[in-house]
């Protein structure tokens, strides 16, 4: 499966974990968040493996809290609904959060 899996997602490496029947990737991820006011973040942007993309105006995503709290929420937002190949979720193990200077 993993054979597959390289052939249809180039950028990375994808390992499945026959236990936990997921596929793990250490491809980075670097989410970017805008503080819109005091305790509250909005996902502006991420970069998949060192290639960015930004968001559409369709896609609003807020995450509440103080700056930890609010990058927490954003990293763990990134496998919350994982992306699925052949029944089995993706999950990211390599993500980070900046929050953008405006």
């Amino acid at each position: 499966m993993e054979e597959l899996i390289s052939q249809k997602k180039t950028i990375g490496l994808y390992i499945f974990d026959e236990e936990k029947k997921i596929f793990t990737s250490d491809v980075e991820i670097t989410l970017g968040i805008k503080k819109l006011k005091d305790g509250l973040y909005k996902a502006e942007y991420y970069f998949f493996d060192g290639y960015e993309t930004g968001l559409s105006e369709d896609f609003q995503l807020y995450f509440e809290g103080n700056e930890n709290e609010a990058k927490e929420k954003a990293i763990l937002s990134w496998n919350e609904d994982a992306e699925i190949f052949m029944g089995y979720p993706i999950i990211y193990t390599n993500i980070y959060c900046e929050i953008e200077n405006v």
